[in-house]
């Protein structure tokens, strides 16, 4: 059994390496597929994550969203923090899975714990704050207590730090979050700016929603309501709820 397990850890690690070399060729999904689901059925949680975004965003197959929340499970089983965040979104809007809340609740609130920014942002919605009180009336929302979720480490910021240097959009958004809350680091409007704009810049939504706002207040860059409006309106295209709420709160007041 041990030759079993070590000749898989084996497979994986030559999977990963041809992945990288393939991956720094200009290679796309579909050509290190094979080598991916190798490594991942051999319990590799970093192939598994990657699987799982395979079959959830890549054109390299079919999307498929019950192949990717398998996958997924698999990876953040093993406690990789992206995959228990995008599993617990998944079972919130019921993508590939049965939508339901409380698994939704368990997974982003793993990755909350791991210190993953997102994660912890949301669980501050109004959403999950009733979640929790309609379990334990007398419970705190779980991201807002400091008791309760773990202040950001410095490894974990120094993490994020070197993935957005690469153009990670999730480290980009999770390091605005991180800097506008001051969450291990100093508070620092401006930082958290110009991370927010990194991610922006990639189509991220959320972060397009939160420079609406900076903008709106004047925080970390002079009050614009023209540039306001602008990435409200960007973020609102992407599908954004929240946005589209505030666009309509605009439209509404400018006719009134």
């Amino acid at each position: 059994m041990e030759v079993i397990v070590a000749v898989c850890i084996f497979i994986a690690f030559l999977g990963m390496i041809w992945y990288l070399s393939r991956k720094s060729q200009g290679k796309s999904d579909a050509d290190f597929l094979h080598s991916i689901r190798k490594a991942a059925e051999c319990g590799d949680p970093i192939a598994q994550f990657k699987l799982g975004s395979i079959y959830s965003e890549s054109s390299a197959v079919e999307r498929n969203g019950a192949e990717a929340a398998k996958w997924y499970l698999k990876a953040a089983e093993q406690d990789h923090i992206e995959a228990q965040f995008i599993l617990g979104v998944m079972y919130e809007r019921g993508d590939g899975v049965p939508r339901d809340d409380d698994q939704a609740f368990k997974w982003i609130e793993k990755a909350a714990r791991q210190g993953y920014a997102r994660a912890r942002v949301m669980l501050e919605s109004d959403k999950w704050v009733n979640y929790l009180q309609a379990r334990n009336p007398v419970a705190e929302a779980p991201a807002s207590a400091d008791r309760d979720v773990p202040d950001v480490s410095k490894e974990q910021i120094d993490k994020y730090l070197h993935k957005a240097a690469d153009g990670d959009v999730d480290a980009q958004y999770n390091l605005g979050i991180i800097y506008y809350h001051g969450e291990g680091v100093p508070k620092d409007f401006e930082q958290a700016l110009i991370w927010f704009q990194k991610a922006a810049e990639q189509d991220d939504a959320d972060a397009q929603y939160n420079l609406g706002f900076m903008y709106g207040r004047g925080e970390g860059v002079e009050k614009s309501h023209g540039r306001s409006l602008e990435w409200f309106r960007k973020a609102s295209e992407l599908g954004h709820s929240g946005a589209q709420e505030i666009l309509a709160k605009m439209v509404k007041k400018a006719e009134s």
